[in-house]
């Protein structure tokens, strides 16, 4: 028997240009080919905060504290702002950036480009403080 999963999606960038009108029109093996490029494999990859570190809202002024004592940031606590809340709660379930890019603009009032790099950005750095990691 296989193993129940509960049913999830997540949006994905379409960066192959192709439109969904072409894409309909691609054979199995040619639309496999098209989904294994790694444009398409890199927007798919999901990330989540590492359950090392703990977000804690204390009298109206978030905290984020490192519970894992071979953290990285060790003896220090992180204090977000309200955009670095946002971002870290829609990573708190596995999500692709392009997630959190979509959740963003219903959130924010700025531009897709603006909310895009802005998250990239931040997945980029929490990667590097091993703060978030990638989903399996």
């Amino acid at each position: 028997m296989k193993e129940y999963k509960s049913p999830d999606y997540h949006f994905v960038r379409n960066t192959g240009g192709l439109s969904g009108k072409e894409l309909i029109k691609l054979s199995d093996d040619e639309l496999s080919q098209y989904l294994h490029t790694d444009s398409y494999i890199k927007e798919k990859k999901k990330y989540r905060i590492k359950k090392d570190f703990i977000l804690r809202n204390i009298a109206g002024q978030y905290t984020i504290i490192p519970v894992d004592e071979e953290s990285v940031i060790t003896n220090a606590m992180l204090v977000p702002n309200d955009t670095a809340v946002f971002l870290w709660k829609s990573f708190e379930k596995p999500s692709t950036i392009e997630d959190v890019v979509i959740k963003g603009l219903q959130e924010y009032d700025a531009t897709e480009d603006v909310i895009r790099k802005a998250t990239e950005r931040f997945v980029k750095e929490s990667l590097k403080q091993r703060i978030l990691e990638e989903d399996e």
